[in-house]
């Protein structure tokens, strides 16, 4: 069992946010996806990885020099109506 970390960021409403997520990945196991196990969204840095459990100095360093050279893309909004949402939920049981 291993723990990785990702992070990007998105600009709302002027403010740009970190986000950092923390996974559990199971290096044995090649069918099995990554696991997510905290997140973490701030307009601090510092504080969005606290918020997701990453205290490693090396690796918030590296996550960031990422996102300042610009390895990671923000991210990207999805809305409700193109996602094929239906707010019309079937009935269960019967």
């Amino acid at each position: 069992m291993e723990t990785i970390f990702t992070s990007y960021t998105k600009k709302i409403e002027g403010s740009l946010f970190y986000f950092v997520k923390r996974f559990i990945v199971f290096p044995g196991l090649s069918n099995m996806p990554p696991v997510q196990d905290g997140f973490g969204m701030h307009t601090d840095f510092d504080k969005a990885c606290a918020i997701a459990g990453l205290y490693d100095e090396g690796i918030k360093k590296q996550l960031l020099a990422e996102i300042e050279s610009g390895a990671r893309q923000q991210a990207k909004v999805i809305g409700i109506s193109e996602s094929g949402f239906n707010s019309q939920r079937p009935a269960v049981g019967l």
